[in-house]
């Protein structure tokens, strides 16, 4: 991973089609990145989403705390009775999601 990794994710946030949030991730999700998706998901409902979905399909990597950011966001979702969705992500992070149990706890589903 580049030492300055932070300059590989971007987050672009968009309507869903069922009327929430889309966010789309592109690059790293890591130590250095993971704090800049954290916010975009709580500005889309600090701005009154219900419902934000995060396309995960351009997401090349994912570490320990890009996996706790998901974790975070899906809590906060649930405490405010909100809803987090993941969609697209590829074979790694899905085995990650897997291995980590992560599967059953967040809701995915494909691109």
């Amino acid at each position: 991973m580049a030492e300055n990794s932070q300059a590989t994710l971007t987050v672009t946030a968009g309507d869903d089609a069922a009327g929430g949030v889309l966010l789309t991730v592109a690059g790293a999700l890591d130590y250095h990145t993971a704090a800049r998706f954290g916010a975009a998901v709580q500005r889309a409902y600090d701005e009154g989403a219900t419902a934000v979905t995060a396309d995960m399909s351009r997401v090349g990597f994912t570490d320990s705390s890009g996996l706790a950011s998901l974790i975070r966001a899906h809590k906060a979702a649930h405490l405010a009775g909100r809803r987090f969705n993941l969609r697209g992500p590829d074979h790694n992070l899905r085995r990650i999601l897997a291995v980590t149990g992560l599967d059953t706890v967040l809701n995915i589903t494909e691109a």
